[in-house]
């Protein structure tokens, strides 16, 4: 009987050897894949959220006359400087919480661009447990100004006690007022008015409940005085610590040891350690912040800029960012008769925003 002979066409080696390679080939194509299908999960998470819970439908008109409350007489644009005008009192008296927002929030009156590649956007702190800010008032104006050129960006910070005139209210008082009166798109509104800025977007943050988000973060580093060490609850001496979410709102509340200018920049010295405590952060981890940050905030800025372009701005932010405040030194009185405020010499003040935040691109004219 004869032998069967082997196929010389086929063999268990040839076989299997194309299989392999098809097998390899297929994983070496979709590694480089799932980092990004996983991403895109997180990012459509996020911005799932994002659109449920923060996201503002904002209305816009063309100029003041379209308020249905005005009674404007723009022709007056900058405080009296040798008389007290009485403060406004129909403020209401409830702490600011984030609901606010979708209860009383003026339509944003739309000005030209002054710089298509800056981009401005006011950051409004509400604080409804801070003793020192009475009413229903916002207690942080900061401007975040992000020039898209060369993906930097500026901070400066808007002191509470400004005194500037409200055209729908032909009245004087404190900028911080705009929030109780009509929302972030007043606040936005007055701002604009008084510091010739194109603001268009906002971000409100709940900063009484950014003591959770401090803890998420793990605390955060900050480099204390003796004064400020010793009205920081649970530290004892100077230097260096990682302050809690009790102690880091506890600090960024301080005034008294020296005075809001102050204040202010401890807001922003907590702010930068927050960002830089999430740069340490793994990816996994830096989503999960950011989705449970989206609890404390409420903006009209869509969720595709949101959650994307800003979220790796704000990773990117640290000390070396410039920052100043308004107003600025030799730009401003003091007048506390009866009420505290601070009136400024508009003129320069504006003058030197405007060179900071635009540079040479600045045009007095």
């Amino acid at each position: 009987m004869r032998k069967q002979q082997p196929d010389s066409t086929f063999s268990p080696d040839q076989g299997q050897k194309p299989r392999r390679s098809r097998k390899w080939l297929f994983l070496l194509l979709i590694i480089p894949i799932v980092p990004a299908i996983v991403a895109g999960g997180f990012f459509l998470r996020l911005s799932s959220k994002y659109n449920n819970d923060v996201f503002v439908e904002q209305s816009y008109v063309s100029g003041w006359n379209d308020f249905s409350d005005a009674s404007i007489d723009f022709e007056v644009t900058r405080a009296p400087e040798n008389q007290t005008i009485p403060e406004p009192t129909d403020i209401p008296k409830a702490p600011p919480q984030l609901k606010d927002v979708e209860g009383t929030n003026d339509p944003i009156i739309l000005v030209d661009t002054i710089d298509p590649n800056i981009e401005n956007i006011l950051l409004i702190g509400i604080d409804g447990e801070d003793v020192d800010n009475e009413g229903h008032r916002s207690d942080t104006m900061l401007i975040v100004s992000i020039n898209k050129s060369d993906n930097t960006a500026k901070m400066v910070s808007v002191m509470r006690d400004i005194w500037v005139y409200f055209p729908n209210k032909n009245a004087w008082g404190k900028i911080n007022a705009s929030y109780a009166y009509g929302g972030p798109g007043q606040t936005v509104n007055i701002i604009n008015s008084n510091l010739e800025l194109d603001i268009k977007e906002y971000i409100v943050l709940d900063f009484t409940s950014f003591i959770e988000l401090v803890d998420i973060v793990g605390g955060v580093e900050v480099t204390l005085s003796d004064k400020e060490a010793s009205a920081v609850p649970g530290i004892d001496v100077s230097g260096t610590h990682t302050l809690n979410g009790d102690q880091a709102i506890a600090y960024s509340r301080l005034r008294k040891i020296d005075s809001d200018f102050v204040r202010v920049e401890r807001q922003r010295a907590v702010l930068m350690s927050v960002f830089n405590q999430m740069r340490q952060k793994d990816p996994g981890s830096q989503i999960d912040i950011a989705m449970r940050m989206l609890d404390y905030m409420r903006s009209n800025i869509e969720a595709k800029h949101m959650t994307g372009r800003l979220m790796e701005l704000a990773l990117q932010l640290d000390e070396s960012v410039e920052q100043t405040t308004i107003p600025e030194n030799n730009m401003y009185t003091v007048h506390n008769d009866g009420v505290w405020y601070l009136s400024l010499n508009w003129d320069r003040q504006v003058e030197s925003l405007h060179a900071f935040l635009y540079g040479d691109n600045y045009d007095e004219t």
